[in-house]
Parts: structure tokens; sequence; C-alpha cells
């Protein structure tokens, strides 16, 4: 079953699903309203973006860098909806089913979740933790001694609090920073 994730942003319900692999030389293509490429290389995913408005759906294929994470890469935008896929952030515009800024980051490892956090974003990745303002510019970025990621256990490596973000990496190492990047403990 194809997973889809609902937004609403302002009179436009989008829906967002992993789409099957895209051949710029197949005539089995899907057709599109337009096609985005964020990622060029072959090593790459596509998703599908319908965007719908008062009953007129216009659908938009994205080809994005592989390991975007499908389950958790989009939070409301001012301007739209943020997007994270994987170190490629950008806005997608509903009014023009298109992208309208785009910024790249250069994590060491691979991102796995955003978070709003009042009007910017906490990007979880496997080797730093991001806050990003709603303009996509890096307020900062902190990095622990190995992977955030659990071996032992069922508790979350990453758990966002209402002061403070707790992290476990890989290790068992346990961290604490506040919303200004700061390590608490």
């Amino acid at each position: 079953m194809v997973d889809i994730k609902k937004y609403i942003c302002n009179e436009y319900n989008i829906c967002i699903r992993e789409a099957p692999p895209y051949s710029f030389d197949s005539t089995d293509n899907k057709c599109y309203d337009s096609i985005i490429v964020i990622e060029e290389k072959k090593f790459n995913k596509s998703i599908e973006i319908e965007v719908e408005q008062y009953g007129e759906i216009r659908t938009v294929l994205m080809v994005v860098p592989y390991y975007t994470p499908i389950d958790s890469f989009v939070a409301p935008h001012r301007d739209g909806l943020f997007m994270m896929l994987n170190d490629v952030l950008c806005v997608f515009s509903p009014d023009n089913a298109s992208v309208t800024k785009q910024v790249r980051i250069n994590p060491m490892g691979t991102m796995f979740e955003v978070h709003r956090l009042e009007n910017d974003y906490i990007l979880y990745g496997e080797m730093e933790i991001y806050r990003i303002s709603q303009e996509l510019i890096v307020k900062w970025f902190f990095s622990g001694k190995d992977i955030f990621v659990r071996y032992l256990g069922n508790e979350p490596a990453f758990l966002m609090k209402q002061d403070r973000i707790c992290l476990y990496d890989f290790e068992d190492n346990y961290y604490e920073i506040n919303f200004e990047g700061t390590l608490i403990s």
C-alpha cells in the first residue's frame, strides 16, 4: 500500500506519496503537469505531489535525493511547504506548483526528520541536528561523538521537549541541547 501524506495549505489540499522511478527516456511514464528535478544523479527517488484547489488537480513529479525520508520530510511554511530532501532544503509553493527557494546543507550522514519550532525548523540527522530559519538559513548545528541512533533499548535517540532536545548516540552517550544549539548536559 502506498503511504500518502496529506497537508492543507491555505485553500490547497496537497497529497504527497512516493512514486515509481521515473525515466526521462521511457514512454511508460505517468503524465505530470510538471517535473521538478532536484537530484540529477542516477541514484535518486521520485515523489508525486497532487495539488488540489477548488476541484482542480495538478500533479507534480519531484526527482529527489535517494535518502529523502518519505515519512517525515515536510512541514508547513508561510509560503507553502518546507521540504527536507536529505541535503537539499526547499520551499514548495502550491500557488504555482514549483520550488520557490532552495539551498543545500552539508550533513555528514543521512537526514531523518523535520520538526517545526516556532517559525523555524529542527532537522534531526544521523550525525547532526540543525536549526533552520524560514529563509532557509542555518542558525546552528550540533553533532556528538557518534551517530544519533540507539543500538540498545526502545527509547528514541531524538526527543524534542518543550525547552530542549534530548539525544542519545550509538555509544549511549546522552546529550541535552537548548533551542539555541548550546549543550546543557
